[in-house]
């Protein structure tokens, strides 16, 4: 049975990190080794998470079978006579040989430990690298990280100095191995720290600001905005390498000994620009003289700048599109919240499977994107803030061993004295995963200057996922440490006796520095309470909204003016998708014209099954049952915005609207993103779906049946 669990765990944390892989990073594009590194350090990171609460588990099992009395349960607890603690002991259900868990330690620790301290930082500098061969690359990224490794290399001679100093400190290979752990994992801890502080506030209340669709339309709108300048900045940037390249193509003919590193660059130019650059050209300019011509350090440095410039367009543009998608469905959320048939109406609506439309109807998606998902979104956010305050008093009390003050070790201490090893394991469980989840969200949220930035939808950079997978490899071994000083298996965290676990025999013990055993691993923890405060107040969003910085920020003026713009960009996009749009149907509704309509004074049968639909469509139109009413409960304003904006975000519409398609004489065919001769009855000639309701058909009654004459305007947007 055990076998099993664990094998299912493997195959579980396996397809787990495939699916976060995949959602962040691009295999087809990315190079296999990179794939392959950064899977394997976030699996282990992953896998060190799902296997230590069978640890927990079989050292309680590991004390009850050597007779020890449960840590802090004595006779002012419990009576030591009780028959629950001679009663035999009974092998937890996910047991494992006791030599299993520490080998299986040592291998998925010490590789995460060479991934992030040595293949990941070097294979960092690798991707960026702008050299054209592999030792040149390699040479590169040595020299990039010569500083980064030096930092690190003195503090750890700092350290084995001091220990050397200390008389009563003799100086071992053991001692060696702890003083090396040590200063990862103590380095690991001060960013745990700083990293769960800000997840353990911005978590709730990023779930709770999202059951609010005005405020999280505004703040898409705000993102919108910068975006916007973002997607112009990396366009112009792109321009300029590119325009570098063409001239470094002037320059260099094909008998050039440059000509390989060239083409090696314009082979990773866009598809157009490649076409034009590939032919080298057979004299050199007569202007050109020996200053202007390339060098291979120039064209180093121009290769690395259009990396660069590339993936930064990529991001820009494909977050540019996440954006919109999410601002037009909150705008549909809003506008189908007060539709009295609970239907909803999307503005762009999208082909979906049989099985989704069957499942997924219109009436099912009113309810969760109108209704539930608020509620339920409020409750989930309510429950991480109970979890939250649970973890924050934790964290500052682990330490008080009488009486016990965690809250964690009460429930696992009470869980392992009545032999309840699955809910041992099952609390142990939930605990270290939301440390996870709020540490790892912070890791993937966070942005240094779009230096590193974690994009979902595979719009992940290479550098910024090996950046993450070396950051996931530092913070799960010190994670795991703090997760058993909160449950109080840590004896030399507690200062009591105590069983331990396998992995804090394999990660050893910090007596040898007792200024980070006893003050830094104890005290440091409780800053957390410090963290959480200045999130909740957002002490560091108006810091950095005061230096320049944008930043969303309630009643700013310069938030204010972003929310305003991006409104005013998706206006701009709406118009353009529903131009692009009707278009399309008038085409396809000339084309229908042309095949069905039969020689002179002969009205075809396709023109009288025309006829009767749109009659059927009238008739449904009168009784507010068709498809004609689709749009019947949309409003001409704007959608609210957030209510902490208030008046200062005033409902900016838009001057200029499409023209409207009432001057057609003949009705447009729409059904869900297909066009199907049975909808030919529909009339969608709004101005704008959103905002101006569909007129009705009593204006011209016989137009639907007329096809004297082709449709007016037909051609104003060729």
């Amino acid at each position: 049975m055990a076998a099993l669990v664990l094998g299912l765990e493997l195959i579980l944390v396996f397809l787990l990190t495939l699916l976060v892989l995949n959602e962040y990073g691009n295999w087809r594009t990315q190079h296999p080794i990179v794939t392959v590194a950064v899977f394997v350090a976030w699996y282990f990171s992953f896998l060190i998470i799902f296997i230590i609460p069978m640890d927990v588990s079989a050292t309680l099992y590991q004390q009850c079978l050597n007779a020890t009395v449960i840590p802090n349960i004595t006779e002012e607890h419990f009576n030591i006579s009780d028959p629950l603690l001679v009663n035999e002991c009974e092998p937890p259900w996910s047991y494992v040989d006791p030599h299993v868990l520490p080998t299986l330690w040592r291998v998925l620790y010490w590789t995460c430990q060479f991934l992030s301290w040595l293949l990941l930082p070097l294979m960092q500098s690798y991707a960026l690298a702008g050299e054209f061969s592999v030792g040149g690359k390699l040479l590169a990224s040595l020299k990039r990280n010569a500083i980064y490794y030096g930092t690190y290399l003195l503090v750890f001679g700092v350290l084995l100095i001091y220990v050397a100093a200390k008389p009563e400190l003799h100086l071992s290979w053991s001692r060696l191995y702890t003083l090396i752990v040590t200063a990862s994992n103590t380095w690991g801890l001060f960013l745990l720290i700083l990293l769960l502080g800000h997840g353990l506030v911005d978590i709730p209340r990023g779930f709770w600001r999202a059951s609010s669709l005005s405020f999280q339309l505004a703040y898409t709108q705000f993102k919108l905005a910068k975006v916007a300048t973002e997607k112009a900045e990396a366009d112009e940037e792109l321009d300029d390498v590119l325009g570098e390249v063409k001239k470094a193509a002037d320059y260099i003919d094909a008998r050039h000994s440059l000509r390989p590193c060239l083409e090696l660059i314009i082979s990773k130019c866009p598809g157009e620009i490649r076409e034009k650059l590939s032919e080298a050209p057979k004299t050199r300019p007569p202007s050109s003289t020996t200053a202007t011509v390339p060098t291979q350090g120039s064209l180093v440095m121009l290769h690395k700048r259009l990396i660069s410039a590339i993936h930064r367009k990529f991001r820009t543009s494909s977050s540019w599109l996440a954006l919109l998608e999410d601002g037009f469905e909150l705008e549909d959320c809003i506008r189908n919240q007060p539709n009295g048939d609970r239907t909803f109406r999307p503005t762009f609506p999208v082909a979906r499977g049989q099985l989704h439309s069957m499942i997924c109807t219109p009436r099912i998606e009113w309810f969760w994107k109108c209704l539930a998902r608020q509620w339920i979104l409020k409750a989930v956010a309510v429950i991480i803030v109970i979890f939250a305050v649970m973890v924050v008093w934790s964290e500052c009390t682990f330490f008080v061993v009488e009486p016990v003050l965690s809250l964690f070790a009460i429930f696992v201490t009470l869980a392992g004295y009545h032999r309840e090893y699955f809910n041992v394991e099952l609390a142990s469980f939930f605990i270290i995963a939301f440390l996870s989840i709020c540490t790892y969200r912070t890791v993937f949220k966070i942005r240094f200057f779009n230096y590193y930035h974690f994009a979902p939808r595979h719009q992940t950079d290479e550098n910024s996922l090996i950046f993450g997978g070396t950051l996931l490899c530092r913070l799960t071994p010190p994670m795991c440490l703090n997760f058993l000083s909160l449950i109080h298996m840590d004896s030399h965290i507690i200062k009591t006796r105590t069983a331990e676990t396998a992995f804090t025999r394999i990660m050893g013990h910090l007596d040898v520095l007792p200024i980070i055993s006893e003050g830094f691993n104890i005290y440091f923890p409780m800053l957390i309470l410090v963290l959480c405060l200045a999130t909740y107040f957002r002490l560091g969003t108006r810091i950095l909204n005061f230096f320049g910085f944008q930043q969303f920020v309630d009643n700013d003026d310069l938030s204010v003016d972003l929310v305003n713009e991006g409104r005013e960009l998706m206006q701009r996009e709406r118009r353009k998708r529903l131009r692009a749009e009707d278009t399309k149907n008038r085409r396809e509704q000339l084309m229908e014209l042309v095949n069905n309509t039969s020689n002179f004074g002969r009205v075809s049968r396709f023109s009288r099954r025309e006829h009767a639909l749109s009659k059927k469509g009238a008739r449904d139109s009168d009784s507010g049952t068709g498809s004609g009413l689709r749009y019947k409960n949309f409003h001409n304003d704007e959608p609210s915005t957030a209510s902490e904006f208030g008046a200062s975000i005033s409902g900016a519409r838009s001057s200029s609207t499409l023209r409207s398609l009432e001057r057609e004489r003949q009705p447009v065919s729409y059904d869900l993103g297909s066009i199907q001769n049975e909808s030919l009855g529909q009339d969608f000639r709004a101005t704008d779906r959103n905002y101006q309701s569909l007129s009705s058909e009593s204006a011209n009654p016989n137009a639907s049946s007329q096809f004297g004459y082709p449709p007016r305007n037909l051609f104003d947007d060729v």
